[in-house]
């Protein structure tokens, strides 16, 4: 992958949007306890951070009916990121997906850690894909663009960790099976001609099942915060493996092709649950019966109120002094009370 200059000066300071009237739009944004903001300007843009702990963020530009929409992105200074800039992000036909790299008096690379805010100035993204280097065709730039800075604001890594063929592309936009469409953007990145979220083995690594990279972004499942890459932190994410079923009503978490009842690390947090369950135990049926559980206690039982959390507890034999719970259990036969204490025995506690 060639690398192309861009000039500019790193400013350790947020002046860009002051001057420009707008504010960017961030959303689906996994908060850092400790951070740095990325900030400039550019000819309408979608901005992605990919960090090498399996964090992601990301920010539209604000359109401010100047040719320079400005942006600001939070990304974590703890640890190294690379950003990726999208034109035409939801026009399929002109999009144009380009790597940003970093060039400093020492080094270069596209992976770099923010120790301060940093203005990256006009960054000049092309709009049209005729106008990349694109040998095969799938609108993501074949070339880096890169920033020269000063260095005194940024460390940059001789090495990206989320480019495991060391091309300068971050893994999540490259196209494995060569069809002409990036695998963020490809529903069957090996093209065996079946759907990525049915398919066992959807990045073409023979390994089936639990391949321990649900996102393919190139960082393990227990060392990534954000599995899915949606832009939730793990730890607050009802619905770990990005399928659309709640992790309370599915039966595979974490999408490894083991249902949870059966999987003893069920929310691929690499450790192994205690699930004493009777051979006759049928997952579903606890399930559903305690499903609405999750009002009062949180998803999977793991309470985000003032209500105690029920995961991994054993309800059996225990009595309520809350008239609410009484009101629930006297709904319940013994068999179902036995279905639904089963089922939370399999629920995690994060303790």
């Amino acid at each position: 992958m060639k690398t192309t200059s861009w000039k500019i000066s790193v400013l350790v300071s947020a002046l860009v949007l002051a001057g420009c009237g707008g504010s960017s739009n961030t959303d689906d944004v996994v908060s850092a306890t400790s951070s740095s903001i990325v900030s400039g300007t550019v000819p309408g843009t979608l901005i992605e951070a990919f960090c090498e702990d399996g964090s992601y963020y990301k920010v539209k530009s604000t359109d401010d009916n100047t040719a320079e929409h400005p942006f600001e992105i939070e990304i974590p200074n703890t640890v190294g990121c690379s950003l990726v800039m999208t034109t035409n992000e939801d026009d399929d036909a002109n999009r144009v997906v380009t790597q940003i790299g970093m060039i400093t008096p020492n080094t270069s690379g596209t992976l770099f850690m923010a120790a301060t805010d940093i203005d990256l100035g006009y960054i000049p993204l092309a709009m049209d894909p005729s106008n990349i280097n694109d040998i095969n065709g799938d609108h993501v730039s074949d070339d880096i663009l890169s920033i020269q800075v000063d260095g005194t604001s940024i460390v940059v890594e001789l090495e990206n960790a989320l480019d495991d063929d060391n091309d300068g592309l971050v893994n999540i936009y490259e196209d494995d099976d060569d069809d002409g469409i990036s695998n963020y953007h490809d529903d069957d990145d090996d093209n065996d001609g079946l759907d990525d979220s049915h398919d066992t083995d959807n990045d073409g690594d023979d390994i089936e099942g639990n391949d321990n990279d649900l996102d393919g972004d190139g960082i393990e499942n227990n060392h990534d915060v954000d599995d899915d890459n949606d832009g939730v932190d793990d730890s607050v994410d009802s619905d770990d493996d990005n399928d659309g079923i709640d992790d309370y009503l599915d039966s595979d978490d974490d999408n490894d092709g083991i249902d949870d009842y059966l999987d003893s690390d069920h929310d691929n947090d690499n450790t192994t649950a205690n699930i004493l369950l009777p051979a006759t135990y049928t997952a579903d049926a606890g399930r559903l019966l305690g499903s609405q559980c999750a009002q009062c206690h949180g998803t999977n039982g793991v309470s985000t109120n003032e209500w105690e959390s029920i995961a991994g507890e054993n309800f059996e034999h225990k009595t309520y002094s809350e008239e609410i719970m009484n009101a629930q259990a006297i709904g319940y036969t013994e068999d179902e009370k036995l279905d639904i204490n089963n089922w939370l025995k399999t629920l995690s506690s994060n303790d």
